[in-house]
C-alpha cells in the first residue's frame, strides 16, 4: 500500500519536474528569439533613416509637381477695375430705386476681403443672386472700358473732346552768339500730365542756309548754327534758342508745324438705364500741344571772332585727258564776309620713287604765285597723278581758332594758319584717266590659294590672290576671332591691331573676312557672288563698305565670309596607359602537341556589379525595410515577453 502511493508520488513528481524543465527552457528560449527578433529591428532602423534622407529631397519635388492646384472661386474671379468717382454735383439722371455707382464702388473699397471673397464664391455657386449684388458688378466691371462689356449688359458711352495748346513764337527774334534766348508758351488746358505719352523734352539742330534763307533741322550738332531746346515747365512748355555755330550775321526763318499727343483724362458724368441695360456716362478729354512756329531769327555774331568752320566746295577733280585746268572751287554765301579764295594749285606728280612723290609741273588760279622756272599745266595727260592744294585769306577782323575745322567738297582736310588765312596741302588728288563710258557689274568674285583651316598654334599666313584680268582687287586678308582678337594681311591695317593673333588658340573660332576694290569702270552690287579655292561661299558685307545710296553699287567691299574653323587641342600623350578594358581579340596561338589528356571542363561566372538604385527605388525598399524592423521589433518583444512569463511561472 505504501509502495504503491510511493511509487505514485514518485512518478508524478517525476513527470512534474519533466515538464516544467521543459517549459523553462521553451521559456528561456522564446525570450533569446524575441531579443535577437528586436536587435536586428533595431540594426535595420538607421539604414531605413539614411534611405529616407537620401530620397526625400527628389521625393518631395515629385510630389508637389504632382499635387494639382485648384484655385479657388476668388482666384477665378477677375479683379475689379477702379470705378470712375462720381463727379460733386449730385446725379439726377440715376433712377432712384438702384444705387448709383460711386455708392457701389464705395462699398465694394469699404467691403472687407473676407466679405468679397464669401460674395464671389456664392455668386459661383448660383446661390446667391439679386439687385444688390448685380449692381456692384455692374458698378465695378465696365470702369476704363468705351465698348459694350460682353455679356454683363452694361455699356460705356463716351464723348471725346479734344483740348488743343498753341504753341506760337514772336514774329521777330534776335539771337547773339552765346546769348540763349527763351520763351514761355502758354499753360497747357487741364494741366501738364504727370506722366505724358510723348517725350516733351527735345532738342533740335538747324544750320544756317543762306541760299534758302531757312534754319534747316539737321542732326549733327557739329554742323548745326543755332540749338532750340524745348521742356515743360510747371503747366507749359519753354523754348530756349542759342546761337551757338559760325554762320555769318542774317535773318533766317525758323518753321516747326506740328501736334503733339500729350495725355488724356476721364471724367464720370452719370448712369442711365434703359430696361435691363446699364449706361455709363463719361467723358474723355484729350490734349494735344500745337507748334506753330513761324518766326524770323535774326542771328548777330560777335565781333572779331575766332572762325570754327571753314568750307569749299565745288573743287573739279574729274578731268578728261587733253582737258585744261580752272578755277572751280567757291565759298559758302554765308561765309562770304569772313573768307576767300586766295588761290587755287594742281601740281602733277613724279611716281618713280615709291618712296616719295615730287612735283614736277605746276598750275596756279593766280600767276604770281609760279615758282620761277618752274614747268606750267597745261592740259592734264592720261595716267599721270595730280594732287589739288588751296588757300584761304581772312577778310577783315576774322581770326581761324587753333580748333577749326575745314572740309573740301564735303571732306575733311588737313590745313595750315598762314600769316592771313589757312593752306591746305593735298586737298584732293585725282589719276587722270578716260572717261567710263559703261559701268559694268561684278558678277562673281573669285579668290585661289587661300589658307582657310589652321591648327592650335600655327602662325597666321596669308596666301589668297586672285586670276589674271580679274574685274576685281583683292586689297587684304583678314581674320576675326570670337574672344575680340584681329590681324590683317597688311600692315598698314595690322599695326593699329590691339588684341593681335599671333597664334591660333584652341577653343577660339575664327572668321575669314577679305577686302576688295573693284577694277576701273567695275562696280559690286548685293547679288554678287563669292567664290573660294573654286567652292561659292555666303559673306556678310561690313559696315566700312562704300555704298552708293540712290544706285546700291559698291565701290569698296568689305567683307566677313561664313568660312569658321576653332582649333582643339592636341592631348598630350599618357605617360601611364591604363589597360584597355575591352582590348582587340588576338588571333589564337595553337599549342604544341601533347600527350592526350581528358580536358576538364571549367565554368567560369562572372559576378554581376549589382546596379545602383535610384532614389525612387531608395525610398520603396526604405519604406519596406522599416516596416519589416518594425514587424520584427513587435514580434520579438511580444517573443521576449512570453518567454519571461514563462520562466516567471515555472518559478512559481
Amino acid at each position: 500500500m505504501y509502495g504503491s502511493r510511493f511509487d505514485k508520488q514518485t512518478q508524478r513528481e517525476c513527470t512534474c519536474s519533466l515538464v516544467h524543465g521543459t517549459w523553462r527552457c521553451v521559456g528561456a528560449k522564446i525570450a533569446c528569439a524575441g531579443a535577437c527578433a528586436l536587435m536586428v529591428g533595431q540594426l535595420l532602423l538607421p539604414s531605413v533613416a539614411l534611405a529616407t534622407e537620401c530620397a526625400d529631397p527628389a521625393a518631395g519635388t515629385d510630389e508637389v509637381a504632382a499635387a494639382p492646384v485648384t484655385p479657388t472661386v476668388a482666384e477665378d474671379t477677375a479683379a475689379p477695375s477702379p470705378v470712375p468717382v462720381a463727379p460733386a454735383a449730385p446725379m439726377t439722371d440715376a433712377a432712384p430705386a438702384a444705387p448709383s455707382t460711386a455708392e457701389a464702388q464705395q462699398d465694394q473699397q469699404d467691403a472687407p476681403a473676407a466679405t468679397v471673397n464669401d460674395a464671389g464664391a456664392a455668386d459661383q455657386d448660383g446661390s446667391l443672386g439679386g439687385a444688390e449684388s448685380s449692381s456692384a458688378n455692374d458698378a465695378i466691371m465696365p470702369c476704363g472700358v468705351t465698348d459694350v462689356t460682353g455679356g454683363s449688359g452694361v455699356k460705356v458711352n463716351t464723348t471725346v473732346v479734344r483740348h488743343d495748346t498753341d504753341c506760337k513764337l514772336s514774329d521777330n527774334i534776335t539771337l547773339e552768339k552765346g546769348q540763349p534766348y527763351t520763351y514761355d508758351f502758354p499753360d497747357v488746358e487741364g494741366g501738364m500730365p504727370d506722366e505724358p505719352l510723348c517725350e516733351l523734352v527735345e532738342t533740335k539742330y538747324y544750320r544756317a542756309d543762306a541760299a534758302s534763307g531757312t534754319l534747316a533741322e539737321v542732326q549733327d550738332t557739329s554742323m548745326s548754327d543755332v540749338t532750340a531746346h524745348f521742356e515743360p515747365v510747371g503747366d507749359h512748355m519753354r523754348l530756349t534758342l542759342t546761337f551757338t555755330g559760325g554762320a555769318a550775321g542774317g535773318s533766317y526763318r525758323l518753321t516747326r508745324n506740328e501736334d503733339l499727343y500729350i495725355g488724356a483724362a476721364l471724367t464720370y458724368t452719370g448712369t442711365d438705364y434703359e430696361g435691363s441695360s446699364t449706361i455709363l456716362n463719361e467723358t474723355r478729354y484729350d490734349y494735344y500741344l500745337r507748334y506753330a512756329i513761324n518766326s524770323e531769327i535774326t542771328l548777330v555774331a560777335s565781333e572779331n571772332e575766332a572762325l570754327e568752320n571753314l568750307n569749299v566746295n565745288d573743287v573739279k577733280t574729274d578731268y578728261a585727258p587733253g582737258e585744261a585746268p580752272r578755277a572751280t572751287a567757291t565759298i559758302p554765301a554765308a561765309d562770304a564776309d569772313k573768307y576767300e579764295i586766295a588761290y587755287e594749285c594742281w601740281e602733277e606728280m613724279d611716281g618713280s620713287d615709291p618712296a616719295e612723290l615730287t612735283p614736277v609741273a605746276f598750275w596756279y588760279s593766280d600767276p604770281a604765285k609760279y615758282p620761277t622756272g618752274a614747268r606750267r599745266i597745261e592740259r592734264f595727260e592720261e595716267g599721270k597723278f595730280y594732287m589739288y592744294s588751296v588757300e584761304l585769306r581772312l577778310k577783315g577782323d576774322n581770326t581761324v581758332a587753333d580748333d577749326c575745322n575745314m572740309n573740301v567738297n564735303g571732306h575733311w582736310v588737313h590745313h595750315i594758319k598762314t600769316v592771313n588765312g589757312v593752306f591746305a596741302p593735298n586737298a584732293d588728288n585725282m589719276l587722270c584717266e578716260q572717261p567710263i563710258d559703261e559701268w559694268r557689274a561684278i558678277d562673281v568674285i573669285e579668290i585661289n590659294g587661300a589658307t582657310t583651316t589652321f591648327k592650335a598654334g600655327d602662325r597666321p599666313v596669308f596666301t589668297a590672290g586672285t586670276p589674271v584680268d580679274s574685274s576685281s582687287v583683292l586689297q587684304c586678308e583678314f581674320w576675326t576671332g570670337s574672344d575680340g582678337s584681329e590681324v590683317n594681311s597688311i600692315e598698314f591695317w595690322d599695326q593699329h591691331i590691339t588684341n593681335h593673333i599671333d597664334a591660333f588658340k584652341s577653343g577660339v573660332t575664327y572668321r575669314y573676312g577679305l577686302y576688295f576694290k573693284p577694277a576701273r569702270g567695275f562696280y559690286f552690287t548685293p547679288n554678287t557672288k563669292l567664290k573660294i579655292n573654286g567652292v561659292e561661299c555666303g559673306y556678310q558685307v561690313g559696315e566700312a563698305s562704300e555704298v552708293d545710296p540712290e544706285s546700291g553699287w559698291i565701290y569698296t567691299l568689305w567683307l566677313n565670309t561664313n568660312l569658321t574653323f576653332t582649333p582643339e587641342t592636341t592631348p598630350a600623350p599618357d605617360p601611364q596607359p591604363t589597360p584597355d578594358p575591352n582590348p582587340t581579340p588576338q588571333p589564337e596561338t595553337k599549342p604544341e602537341a601533347k600527350p592526350a589528356t581528358k580536358p576538364t571542363a571549367t565554368k567560369t561566372v562572372e559576378k554581376a556589379t549589382p546596379a545602383k538604385k535610384s532614389d525612387t527605388a531608395l525610398v520603396a525598399t526604405g519604406d519596406t525595410t522599416a516596416m519589416t524592423a518594425t514587424a520584427l521589433g513587435i514580434a520579438g518583444a511580444t517573443v521576449a515577453a512570453a518567454g519571461i512569463a514563462a520562466t516567471k511561472r515555472r518559478k512559481r
